[in-house]
């Protein structure tokens, strides 16, 4: 894909590699070259997602990797002042997405970056790249360029991904049978699939929400923010709203958002009501079915214990148990890594942080990434 039509303000060049800044690439030239990076990038990456993070204090620069003109990488980092340390933290949210097997070509895209990271008086780089444990030799090149492992992880580090590439039929026969009988019990007793995006249907779906934090006892985010992360997606036709409905009631719902060939499991919530219909499994059978009718291929169900978590006294297991018996498998990333570009003043941010990270989800009740 051609890069004549966008300006740059960075450039790192290597004997075969160019890692250039993007400033006035459109949403659509963003995107397109971020589908078509290996591994087909991350909604967390798009251009939408970036823009709505603008409107909350977060600065998006769009950085690429290019080998003979094309473009083969790409990282969306948001910058964001840091308070009580001068200067910024760059943040790549479920990104970079590059050749990974290429150590000449993640060097340069990182030589480049720490030179924008420096332009922008960042003292820490933080990416969040789906790079599996599995995959040492890229882990050793990370840990050489500088990338250290963080302290915790702000995206699920273990998740349950689903290819749905296979006839309806397989991907039926490798679920497990409960899953596969309890995705066909609602639709015997008359529970219908419906999607609707409606502002109605979304404070409906808010309200499910809260009472399934209340019931399981997890984090929510504050109404505001949902509702404009939400509208931001739906504006961009990435975000769709389903529920599981039995007799006009509202039962489930689950709300996924779309980038290219994927689409994940953003978020689910149910009511007490008729629970005995099983409607968690249909909803999620059924919106698989759409999915593969909209030509996606790839579905990340998301949060998982990660391995070492995994017995049943992990408050995450019951998701766990749900998310496996439809036939994924488990991935397992490196998490959050921090790159240290200015050393002392990275040093006072990481020792600042934790502080400030819980002063901050108490008075606030969010969380500021």
């Amino acid at each position: 894909m051609s890069t004549t039509t966008h300006e740059t303000d960075a450039t790192t060049t290597s004997a075969t590699y160019t890692m250039r800044e993007v400033r006035s690439a459109t949403q659509k030239q963003w995107n397109g070259w971020l589908c078509d990076v290996p591994g087909g990038g991350h909604i967390y990456q798009s251009y939408e997602w970036g823009k709505f993070k603008r409107t909350i204090g977060w600065r998006p620069i769009r950085l690429v990797l290019e080998q003979d003109g094309k473009i083969i990488g790409a990282g969306q980092f948001l910058a964001w002042n840091t308070p009580g340390v001068p200067g910024c933290l760059m943040y790549c949210t479920k990104g970079p997405w590059l050749p990974w097997d290429d150590d000449q070509a993640v060097r340069t895209f990182f030589a480049g970056v720490r030179t924008v990271a420096r332009r922008e008086n960042a003292h820490t780089v933080k990416i969040e790249p789906e790079i599996l444990e599995e995959q040492t030799a890229v882990k050793a090149v990370l840990t050489d360029i500088g990338f250290e492992k963080f302290r915790w992880d702000l995206q699920f580090k273990t998740t349950m991904l689903i290819d749905l590439t296979p006839s309806e039929e397989e991907l039926l026969a490798a679920m497990k049978s409960k899953t596969r009988y309890n995705t066909r019990l609602g639709a015997k007793k008359g529970v219908q699939i419906v999607e609707d995006n409606s502002l109605e249907a979304r404070e409906e779906f808010h309200t499910m929400m809260e009472l399934t934090a209340q019931r399981d006892g997890f984090f929510k985010r504050p109404h505001d923010y949902l509702f404009a992360c939400w509208q931001a997606m739906y504006d961009a036709s990435r975000a769709h709203l389903f529920f599981a409905v039995h007799e006009g009631q509202k039962l489930a719902g689950i709300l996924v958002f779309t980038f290219g060939h994927k689409y994940w499991y953003t978020v689910g919530a149910s009511t007490d009501e008729k629970r005995n219909l099983m409607p968690t499994y249909q909803l999620q059978w059924e919106v698989m079915r759409w999915a593969k009718e909209q030509g996606i291929t790839f579905y990340d169900m998301v949060a998982i214990p990660n391995p070492e978590n995994l017995s049943e006294d992990d408050s995450m297991y019951g998701l766990y148990r749900f998310k496996s018996g439809f036939g994924g498998r488990i991935a397992e990333f490196v998490g959050c890594l921090d790159l240290p570009v200015a050393s002392l003043r990275a040093a006072a941010w990481n020792r600042i942080e934790p502080l400030y990270y819980r002063a901050y989800k108490r008075l606030k009740h969010d969380v500021y990434y």
